[in-house]
């Protein structure tokens, strides 16, 4: 482990981990897994290692460090608290650099120059901006992503193409499922407004792809029947009690969905 000198809440569970961390690993194109035990062996089968600069050790920070460094990924963490850094424990088999998360010499002490990844993820939302458009606008990342600290400002990263995770949605999301609040599971959020979703049809009456877009006013884009997929799905196929759906369509229309394939 070698650290760095520059300027200068409760632990997460293993669902949360295995939510937080699926994001990551898929949007790196590490794996498709929703195992959380199996990621640990996902970079033997991968491949190369990828060089990977975390800025900000906070909770979900630490957490991804320290799983991506377990798989042989090399890692450099930027951080001004070294409370936040002692997080990483002795065995942390990464870089460490203390000092001012956007400042342009720590962040080419980390590494940022030869990054294949750059992850924002501190807990002010006004770095992670910063950081995220400083990696890719000067340092020319090819991947980057910054955590939403504050929901109410997903739109700013929208507006400037930043790519993200938003722990405080994912969170709601997954409650709400849990409580069988919502029928639909929330697989991705396209832009502010729209998300793609998976849902089982319980009705048993049959109807069609063409009867449910318009009803939703959204798009279904496959059916899983029988554990296999059916592709291309066109307007007058049908759909069967037990048929899985994956469906686009706006926020406030996913109440509608649930209530349509509902028994």
């Amino acid at each position: 482990m070698s650290v760095k000198q520059g300027k200068t809440t409760p632990d997460y569970g293993d669902s949360e981990k295995t939510i937080i961390l699926n994001f990551y690993l898929e949007a790196l194109s590490f794996s498709n897994t929703n195992d959380y035990n199996s990621m640990r062996n996902i970079c033997s089968s991968k491949g190369d290692a990828m060089y990977i600069v975390i800025v900000g050790c906070s909770k979900i920070g630490s957490i991804v460090a320290k799983e991506l460094a377990n798989q042989n990924h090399n890692i450099s963490v930027v951080e001004r608290s070294a409370e936040k850094l002692a997080t990483l424990g002795q065995g942390f088999n990464g870089f460490i650099n203390k000092g001012i998360e956007f400042d342009h010499e720590n962040l080419v002490n980390a590494g940022i120059e030869r990054a294949d990844a750059v992850l924002a993820l501190t807990d002010d939302d006004n770095i992670n901006i910063t950081v995220a458009l400083v990696a890719k606008k000067i340092f020319g990342v090819e991947r980057v992503i910054a955590q939403v600290v504050d929901p109410g400002r997903r739109h700013v990263y929208d507006a400037l193409s930043i790519e993200v995770i938003s722990p405080v949605r994912m969170g709601v999301n997954s409650l709400l499922g849990k409580m069988s609040l919502t029928s639909a599971e929330k697989l991705t959020q396209l832009a502010q407004d729209h998300e793609i979703v998976r849902v089982i049809n319980h009705r048993a009456d049959m109807f069609s792809v063409e009867d449910l877009e318009t009803e939703i006013g959204g798009v279904v884009s496959a059916i899983e029947r029988n554990h296999v997929v059916i592709l291309p799905v066109l307007k007058n196929s049908k759909i069967k009690q037990g048929d899985g759906l994956v469906v686009t369509l706006h926020v406030r229309n996913r109440h509608k969905l649930g209530e349509f394939v509902r028994e």
